[in-house]
């Protein structure tokens, strides 16, 4: 049986993109109580009926996030959405506070145990059996403890009310330097908690650590970012990982956007079709993981799968390596339907052959290569700006889309800039001990 191919999303984009990729499930977060507070736009807990109509309209499964620490003037609410989500049809609760797992029990609507519990060994998975038809691991464990565990939960045929029990596991996305996440740098430094949806990401950032005994002895960390581990990417693994047994493969990204989604949801999609049917190749493996360069990346590695992560497992420059960018291309003025014809009113230049990208709440992604502009009905190799230019498309997009040209990235080049503006921050802002630069 294939793995269930699990999805992030944070708004109405990012669900369209994940329907055009072929999610099979879909999972996300409501304003207030999620892990991705600040980051994510999420929907309003009114939107949850609509929501799941969209996702079981379109033969995918839905689960909602509920997995951050909950204090008690927040049980009114937190059961507030557990009857809403009842009420809407959500497939499951994304859980781990024990309140909300018994809550959920109480109110017959199915449990997953969030990765926040960091469940690593069969006896946690055989005391949350009680409670719950699946577990979404610890991103700490590696392929073999999971085999292991995997043999011993169909070697005792361990299930919840008779259901078989699942294992989750994260293939794709951000890392976190703290175990499962539990990080308090954010806590610490601007009061904001990342295990209630408010990382600030500072471990991202570069640092200067300076010896207080010895104020003159002191070192930048800026070789590598040793707080800010490599993206995880299974992808050159993926067929060990569904030789495991493993149910469920769910990828990281809620706060990303419709590019991310659609890319990273197709190709993941592609690498399984392909395992299905012994095509898994060594060119096919980096032909994809080509794919997944050009989205938002911080560099990747396998995590804790294949054993303890090395050196070369931390970041060597800031923020995204992704391979390309969008570039607002301009305004959408018209768009004729039954033609497929758009018209833009560019901002940036555009030529023959150049890549762009439609983004919408139904539209999601949609990318191409233009092959033909036409400049006042007459066909032109290129378009400057100011120019109101046609293009025909192969799919069907809205008036209110937005339109991306689509520019390879220079890293080098990027990250020149930004130490350029860190040394001026550096230059006006006094240090303490440990300080942020």
């Amino acid at each position: 049986m294939k793995p269930e191919l699990l999805t992030p999303i944070g708004d109405w984009e990012t669900l369209a993109a994940a329907i055009k990729a072929k999610a099979d499930a879909v999972y996300f977060g409501i304003k207030t109580i999620n892990m991705r507070t600040f980051s994510a736009r999420n929907f309003d807990k009114t939107d949850l009926k609509k929501l799941m109509e969209m996702i079981h309209k379109n033969n995918m499964k839905g689960y909602l996030a509920l997995n951050t620490i909950i204090y008690d003037h927040e049980l009114e609410k937190v059961e507030e959405i557990i009857d809403e989500a009842k009420a809407s049809k959500v497939d499951a609760i994304i859980a781990s506070d024990f309140a909300v797992i018994k809550m959920c029990n109480k109110k017959n609507i199915e449990v997953h145990i969030s990765t926040q519990q960091s469940v690593s060994n069969y006896e946690t998975i055989k005391f949350f059996s009680e409670f719950s038809p699946r577990i979404v691991l610890a991103r700490e464990c590696t392929l073999e403890q999971i085999k292991e565990m995997i043999r011993k939960i169909k070697q005792d045929k361990l299930n919840y009310k008779g259901k078989p029990l699942q294992i989750e596991v994260f293939i794709h996305g951000s890392l976190c330097v703290s175990v499962s996440g539990r990080c308090f740098m954010s806590q610490y430094q601007e009061r904001l908690s990342a295990n209630r949806g408010q990382c600030q990401q500072l471990c991202r950032r570069k640092y200067r650590i300076t010896d207080i005994e010895n104020p003159e002895k002191e070192f930048v960390l800026d070789e590598n970012y040793v707080l800010s581990p490599k993206d995880l990417c299974a992808l050159p693994i993926l067929d060990k990982l569904v030789e495991a047994g493993i149910e469920v493969f769910k990828i990281e990204g809620r706060a990303k956007g419709p590019e991310y989604v659609y890319t990273v949801t197709k190709t993941y999609k592609q690498a399984l079709e392909l395992i299905e049917t012994n095509k898994f190749t060594k060119n096919k493996i980096l032909e994809l993981t080509k794919e997944l360069e050009k989205v938002y990346n911080r560099g990747f590695s396998t995590n804790f799968l294949l054993g303890t992560p090395t050196n070369d497992s931390w970041n060597k420059f800031y923020g995204s390596i992704a391979k390309e960018k969008k570039v607002r291309l301009g305004k959408i003025t018209n768009y004729f339907a039954k033609i497929k014809v758009v018209s833009i009113l560019l901002d940036e230049q555009l030529k023959e052959n150049d890549e762009i990208c439609f983004t919408g709440n139904k539209t999601g992604y949609y990318k191409l290569k233009v092959k033909e502009i036409r400049f006042e009905n007459k066909p032109v190799k290129s378009a400057k700006k100011g120019q109101e230019i046609s293009i025909k498309l192969d799919e069907q997009i809205r008036k209110s889309d937005e339109v991306y040209l689509i520019q390879e990235r220079n890293i080098n080049q990027e990250e020149k800039r930004i130490e350029q503006e860190l040394k001026k921050f550096r230059a006006h802002k006094p240090f303490k001990s440990i300080k942020n630069v």
